[in-house]
């Protein structure tokens, strides 16, 4: 995260906690012409709302107006992260158990690159994850320090 970037962080993060809101992920950057602050937000143990978010995104952008940081005109764009959620912060994996989930290997594990399924159990820096293989549940253990990433997933 830049300089730029951690000042804003600290300026709106008060903002979001006031809305009982969590900033899940903050980025300055140019996209084409144009400048971009991207900002996903997430409530920590409710379902966030399209009301939640545009209550935000017009606070975040009368503070921003307030402290005037940014130079360069540029587009607000807040929202959530969607349902399937990058998940960024691997020391919070507890926080998913029951969730299904997709998880990229840095090394490879048992044969796979990545898996597909359900947190069951987090201990001793393992992901325990159940998944499916043709008509049979598995089940894998996996080292967090060997995930290269990590995501909430859709189940068909």
């Amino acid at each position: 995260m830049t300089e730029l970037e951690n000042q804003i962080l600290n300026i709106l993060k008060p903002v979001a906690e006031a809305k009982n809101l969590i900033i899940e992920h903050l980025e300055y950057a140019k996209k084409g012409r144009d400048f971009y602050l991207t900002i996903y937000v997430e409530k920590e143990d409710e379902v966030t709302t399209l009301d939640d978010v545009c209550e935000v995104s017009e606070l975040f952008g009368e503070k921003l107006d307030e402290v005037d940081l940014i130079q360069d005109n540029y587009i607000l764009d807040v929202s959530t992260s969607g349902a399937e959620k990058p998940i960024t912060d691997f020391t919070k994996f507890e926080k998913y158990l029951g969730k299904y989930m997709y998880v990229k290997f840095k090394n490879g594990y048992q044969g796979k690159n990545d898996i597909t399924g359900t947190l069951e159990k987090v201990e001793n820096e393992e992901l325990i994850i159940s998944y499916r293989e043709k008509t049979r549940t598995k089940v894998i253990n996996v080292q967090i320090s060997n995930i290269s990433k990590a995501n909430l997933a859709v189940k068909f």
